[in-house]
């Protein structure tokens, strides 16, 4: 009897053993990670400044597994761009995001040619009228600013100390001026500051493409070398990483999925740029179908290419200019064009127009000096 109930207690033992082992423990953490979904520290003031409200104050679809229950800590239930909490505003509530510290990554130092095109994050989030991403999505989307203030064009980071943009965003600024311009990466919104994740720079040099055409945009491709005012360049991160260039003269078929991520305008006519970082995945187009008399006709040259949606529902607009076309190949992303131009915002017949970086390889070369990074190392060998 007593050897039965022995074993009765090792089975039960065992059981629960395996049970403890196999039972999935939800990450809990106090600092901010990715979108910050898993948090679940005791910060509970929003960037403004405002006092957190009790999350019971409110009818929520979130429960205890998202974190929402009987307090006022700032919270992401619904993977929104960072923890966010809901505030008294005069008469009316509204929900605000909230500063919380950044957890420790161990992706730091710089990025190589061997290095480049990795993300931690592809999660998409959507919002009417498009998305938005976290930074980490697309960590290598440069912010170029007059000043601190006043946002110009995007740009897209391919080396530690270099900004690949467009060059008709810098028609009319004179050298003085561009020694004012500020570079900012790491920057998921472009109307605050969230020291944990973005770096800032100066920009030492403008390098124009010496045959830009600003009435046709040929040739429509910038450099910019960036310090910070230690003299540093890019430091590695989550938030912060180089996108590969593809080799010399290297193209995709038509049709091939491809995305762009920018602060631009939602629609034409809109007054105000995107307050936060968005994307939105487009095709390419045929240089055959985009210099046809129903598209674009001969204002196409070798060196641009089309994309666009299927449906014209998304395109880069107004204050996307400069930013990445990047395709992703064997897992990296690569950068095969730079917003340049088009025909209004998302209109039908009408694709957004890119500089074709793979016809600039040996230019980025000779101003850049690091033809390690332009030979390509990183794309699959056919």
């Amino acid at each position: 009897m007593k050897l039965l109930v022995t074993l009765a207690l090792v089975a039960a033992l065992g059981v629960n053993a395996v049970w403890s082992r196999r039972r999935p423990k939800q990450r809990e953490e106090t600092c901010l990670s990715g979108d910050g979904s898993s948090y679940r520290g005791s910060v509970s003031e929003s960037v403004n400044g405002h006092k957190c409200l009790n999350w019971d104050l409110f009818e929520n679809p979130w429960g205890a597994s998202q974190g929402i229950g009987n307090h006022r800590y700032c919270r992401n239930p619904n993977h929104s761009l960072m923890p966010w909490c809901r505030v008294r505003r005069g008469r009316r509530y509204s929900r605000e995001f909230c500063n919380i510290p950044k957890c420790p990554t161990s992706v730091t130092g710089v990025d190589t040619e061997l290095t480049c095109g990795e993300r931690t994050e592809r999660r998409m989030h959507k919002v009417v009228g498009g998305s938005f991403t976290p930074i980490e999505s697309h960590p290598w989307v440069a912010a170029l600013f007059r000043g601190r203030s006043a946002f110009l064009c995007g740009g897209s980071l391919i080396a530690p100390c270099w900004v690949l943009t467009a060059a008709h965003c810098f028609s009319n600024v004179d050298v003085a001026a561009a020694r004012r311009l500020s570079v900012y990466l790491g920057k998921s919104a472009i109307n605050a500051t969230d020291n944990h994740r973005e770096q800032r720079f100066n920009v030492e040099e403008v390098i124009m493409h010496p045959d830009f055409d600003e009435n046709t945009f040929n040739n429509d491709i910038a450099l910019l070398r960036i310090r910070d005012a230690a003299g540093r360049c890019a430091v590695k991160s989550a938030a912060t990483r180089t996108v590969c260039l593809p080799p010399a003269r290297t193209q995709l078929p038509a049709g091939f999925q491809c995305s762009i991520a920018g602060f631009g305008r939602e629609r034409y006519d809109s007054w105000h740029y995107s307050q936060l970082l968005k994307q939105a995945e487009v095709k390419l187009v045929s240089q055959t179908k985009c210099q046809s008399s129903l598209y674009y006709g001969d204002r196409i040259t070798g060196n641009m290419i089309c994309a666009g949606s299927p449906d014209w529902s998304t395109d880069a607009c107004k204050g996307d200019s400069g930013g990445p076309l990047v395709c992703e190949v064997s897992g990296r992303m690569f950068l095969f064009g730079v917003v340049s131009w088009g025909d209004d915002c998302a209109k039908k017949n009408k694709p957004g127009v890119y500089a074709q970086v793979t016809g600039y390889n040996e230019w980025i070369a000779q101003q850049t000096g690091l033809s390690q990074f332009t030979r390509g190392v990183m794309y699959p060998i056919k």
